[in-house]
């Protein structure tokens, strides 16, 4: 396939883009986790590091609404955070004060007002997430949207 111009340069992930990964997520006709699956490609082969934040080791037990992640996958997952292009952003209260703001101005959740606080912080470009409350908000320093595929050079094997 020919080089795209459009290509992540500094992504974040929520922890609900993580766990679709993992749990090899479907959703209609969307193979969620193919998505991801192609961006992590990218990051282990150098294109790009992926951020997220200390919060997700914690939330990557279990999706909002879902059943606890099995054991041997919440392991995995762990680990697979140590990765070297995985940065994870650490919470102080510099993000706590910050996220609390984002919770009053935009309605979200407060862990995904910590993800806000924490991609910013990284400086990323654009925040992943599969959560529709929080990919409608427009924040103007940052791209909150759901993980694509298009624009992205193909990763082998997908």
């Amino acid at each position: 396939m020919a080089e795209q111009t459009e290509q992540y340069k500094k992504p974040y992930f929520d922890s609900s883009v993580f766990l679709s990964w993992i749990k090899k997520e479907e959703i209609g006709r969307v193979k969620r986790w193919e998505h991801v699956a192609h961006i992590l490609a990218l990051a282990e082969r150098g294109e790009f590091n992926i951020f997220t934040s200390t919060i997700t080791l914690a939330e990557v037990h279990k999706m909002r609404s879902g059943a606890v992640l099995p054991a041997d996958l919440n392991g995995q997952l762990l680990a697979y955070f140590e990765h070297q292009f995985i940065q994870v952003i650490d919470v102080d209260r510099m993000i706590g004060e910050q996220a609390n703001g984002f919770c009053r101005q935009y309605g979200i959740f407060p862990n995904d007002a910590i993800h806000l606080a924490c991609a910013l912080r990284a400086k990323c470009d654009v925040l992943l997430a599969w959560d529709n409350r929080f990919v409608n908000v427009t924040h103007p320093a940052i791209a909150i949207k759901e993980p694509e595929i298009i624009g992205q050079l193909r990763a082998p094997g997908l």
